[in-house]
């Protein structure tokens, strides 16, 4: 009788003999299958954290989309269009709470089900099992300033033409009733009533700055204004023109019963001057430090936000080596402990940053320790936190 050949027996990895590889395996992210177990373990929670805050961040432009297609008769494209340009900031914003909101979760989850313990068990430092965590808090941190910095200016740019074009160059404007809106440096508006059907703007107010006469605009009162389909321009009905002198003495009352207000024909570019420090590039930020220190003004608030530009994506690193050992410490005590700690330390971070900017901005701190002063105080928190959990 011939002997059967034995069946092949499955035998699991080998760990490498070689001083060399072993060390490899050891420091190296991702090349152990250690490693690559995180990394499935954060792709969902992170996804899935990103995409609700993204969702959560636009909600209110979408419902403002909605209701103006409806109520006002807006072209849908146009404002659905400037919602999906609005998307990049709001992504720039939740990716770092998606890190640490997966973080905390996988942490605890591992924690929960022993799985750290085992791993503990067989020689895995805490220090070794964070550094997963760590390099992909990196690579999301030079990921999220770039998106800041390239992406999220220009789309901004693009989602306030859509905005300005709607309210001052189509037949029906998209102005809200009872609020004050900014035209250009030298233009006010202030609408009372806006009619929709009959596309009027009820008590109109206008504040025209002169450029040779700084301290006190010119006041425009009227009744009623319509805005001309075809040309960049307002028509105002039944009001008054209110001067001043340097003093701010009312020197005259102009009654007219109509009154022609052109718009700025280069209305775009003027858009593109009045975005605010966040929807600037850092390259932008530079320039316009650049240019403020040459004629002598201020340029302190800029100066923030350009420090701001580095230390906010920077949050996404820092706020992972906090709440990471905060999440393996109190794993045991429940499967919402690592939701309570990623929201609790979003809160603390923001309110930090929040404190340091006001103060900052208080007594003139340096522009530099202003923007990064809650990550240095985060970053110490979280390095001790992580020494403890040796």
């Amino acid at each position: 009788m011939e002997a059967q050949p034995a069946s092949k027996v499955w035998v699991p990895e080998a760990l490498p003999t070689n001083r060399f590889w072993r060390w490899f395996y050891q420091t190296v992210p991702f090349a152990s299958r250690l490693d690559r177990y995180f990394l499935r373990e954060m792709v969902a929670p992170f996804v899935t954290g990103v995409l609700f805050f993204v969702v959560v961040l636009t909600g209110h432009y979408f419902y403002w989309a909605i209701k103006s297609i409806v109520g006002q008769r807006a072209p849908a494209k146009d404002l659905l269009l400037m919602v999906v340009y609005l998307m990049p900031q709001a992504a720039a914003l939740a990716i770092p709470i998606g890190m640490i909101l997966c973080t905390c979760i996988v942490l605890n989850r591992m924690g929960r089900e022993m799985e750290l313990m085992a791993l503990r068990a067989s020689g895995v430092s805490v220090q070794r099992m964070m550094m997963p965590f760590v390099v992909v808090a990196i690579f999301v941190t030079i990921g999220d300033f770039f998106l800041n910095d390239r992406v999220v200016p220009e789309s901004n740019r693009r989602a306030n033409q859509i905005l300005y074009r709607l309210a001052f160059i189509n037949p029906t404007p998209l102005i809200e009733s009872d609020k004050f809106f900014k035209v250009s440096d030298d233009l006010w508006f202030y609408v009372r009533l806006v009619n929709y059907q009959t596309n009027r703007l009820e008590g109109v107010m206008v504040y025209q700055r002169d450029p040779r006469q700084w301290q006190f605009p010119q006041a425009i009162i009227a009744k009623w204004a319509q805005k001309e389909p075809d040309e960049n321009k307002w028509v105002l009905h039944d009001g008054i023109i209110h001067k001043f002198n340097e003093k701010g003495d009312l020197i005259a009352q102009i009654p007219f019963r109509q009154q022609i207000i052109n718009l700025p024909p280069d209305l775009p570019l003027l858009i593109n001057d009045n975005r605010r420090p966040h929807e600037l590039s850092t390259r932008e930020l530079r320039q316009k430090i650049e240019a403020l220190d040459k004629t002598g003004q201020s340029s302190y608030e800029l100066q923030v936000a350009y420090h701001f530009k580095f230390s906010v994506p920077a949050a996404t690193l820092v706020m992972t080596l906090w709440a990471a050992p905060l999440s393996i410490r109190f794993a045991r005590t429940g499967g919402f402990a690592g939701l309570f700690i990623a929201i609790l330390g979003i809160f603390l971070y923001q309110g930090a940053m929040g404190w340091a900017e006001a103060i900052g901005q208080r007594y003139l701190l340096p522009p530099f320790w202003v923007a990064w002063s809650q990550n240095f105080l985060f970053g110490v928190m979280g390095l001790w936190l992580l020494w403890r959990e040796r």
